[in-house]
């Protein structure tokens, strides 16, 4: 078995937690409308393809990694963005340590689609309280700190 069968993803860890706080708090709903589906990574191989459903801040978020599930989640018309990311550049990004511009214009986001709206993903993570709850989060959470290759924070 592979070193990377062994170890989850960051994203396998974080992208539920931030689906749990948006189902507890309904003041963190973004009023963004798009369906992100991100494909996550690993030295360049896909590993995952999450799926992240928003509808204004009227509807409850669905984040998934079941595509049947986003799907049949969507009510009317939304615009669709495909986000390719390594995992740990993830960590980066949702923490607020790599903005989304920067991320894609050094390659280690890519983007398919609207760049405006993927831009306001970012928005959705500052909303939850991003950097301070996955900070937080993280550090209850020594597997992402093995994962990610950090001792401490």
């Amino acid at each position: 078995m592979s070193e990377k069968a062994n170890s989850p993803l960051i994203a396998d860890l974080m992208l539920p937690e931030l689906q749990r706080q948006l189902t507890e708090d309904p003041s963190l709903w973004p009023n963004v409308k798009g369906l992100f589906v991100i494909t996550v990574t690993r030295k360049k191989t896909s590993e995952a393809v999450w799926y992240l459903l928003f509808q204004g801040n009227e509807v409850e978020p669905v984040i998934t990694s079941d595509e049947a599930n986003a799907r049949k989640s969507v009510k009317g018309k939304v615009r669709t963005v495909k986000i390719q990311i390594e995992d740990h550049n993830l960590l980066n990004f949702i923490t607020g340590g790599m903005s989304g511009v920067k991320a894609y214009m050094s390659g280690k986001i890519k983007v398919r689609g609207d760049l405006i709206l993927a831009q306001r993903l970012e928005e959705v993570f500052e909303k939850a309280g991003g950097r301070d709850r996955a900070l937080e989060f993280i550090k209850k959470n020594e597997k992402i700190l093995v994962i990610s290759g950090k001792s401490k924070l």
